[in-house]
């Protein structure tokens, strides 16, 4: 199945993260939602290992990807909005593999997507929540 980058993207952050959740910690997730993807293709991770995609919808793997689901309106917007911009440590190029976990059942050395939205209740930008969790090393690129 082919889908359009902003559709997969808006997907994948409908699928999940919940759109009640703070903007701050919506901006967040989608930044790394759309690096990850990104880290994906750019590496080439599957074609490399001889498979003929480019990413999975399996969270063992890649990111939960349902087709045809409901998107929400603010995490459109929101995916509308950011979409261009990505996370790569600094003087580098290659989008960040930005590694998330929900941060309740399962727990990553990445991004706890619940763990955003306390960062966020206590006034972090979207950019400092993301540096909480790859380091001060990184930045948002176009």
């Amino acid at each position: 199945m082919t889908v359009n980058f902003v559709d997969y993207i808006k997907i994948v952050a409908s699928s999940e993260i919940y759109p009640t959740w703070p903007e701050e910690a919506l901006r967040a997730n989608i930044y790394a939602i759309i690096t990850y993807a990104l880290n994906r293709i750019y590496t080439e991770w599957y074609p490399s290992r001889g498979y003929n995609f480019d990413i999975t919808n399996s969270t063992a793997f890649d990111q939960a990807f349902v087709p045809d689901r409901e998107i929400f309106e603010n995490t459109s917007r929101i995916v509308d909005d950011i979409f261009n911009d990505y996370v790569v440590r600094q003087g580098e190029i290659q989008p960040l593999f930005t590694q998330f976990c929900n941060g309740t059942t399962s727990r990553c050395e990445g991004l706890s997507q619940w763990g955003t939205v306390t960062l966020a209740e206590s006034g972090l930008t979207p950019f400092e929540i993301l540096q909480n969790y790859y380091g001060d090393n990184i930045r948002l690129v176009e």
